[in-house]
């Protein structure tokens, strides 16, 4: 009886201890390419594979210059992670992107708009 008592008192503890048990932090996205969009004033960010599959991504300009209204840009993953979005920038303006899934974010990667060639 004392080991079947034993037992269920090591269970309980054992799911505690699992359900205070910090997750994993998600992971920032990596490093998306950078080109030039179709739709002038704007810049095409492309990942493959390079967020947390049907991640929310959310990309913002930094540059006070750039209307309130277009610094804020956001997209979903695929089902393999893989991303598209245009974004407003201009050449040296610094993107922050970052991804959430339910109802946590990421740490933000910062992205800088290479100079036109």
């Amino acid at each position: 009886m004392w080991s079947v008592r034993a037992g269920l008192l090591g269970g309980l503890i054992a799911f505690l201890v699992s359900c205070t048990t910090p997750t994993l932090p998600l992971p920032p996205p990596t490093e998306p390419s950078i080109t030039a969009s179709t739709i002038p004033g704007k810049v095409h960010l492309h990942g493959v594979q390079s967020a947390t599959p049907n991640a929310l991504l959310i990309a913002f300009n930094q540059n006070p210059a750039v209307p309130r209204s277009e610094r804020v840009t956001g997209t979903q993953a695929d089902e393999a992670g893989s991303w598209d979005m245009d974004v407003t920038a201009a050449p040296r303006d610094v993107i922050e992107i970052t991804q959430e899934t339910g109802d946590t974010r990421s740490p933000s990667i910062d992205i800088t708009v290479p100079a036109a060639k």
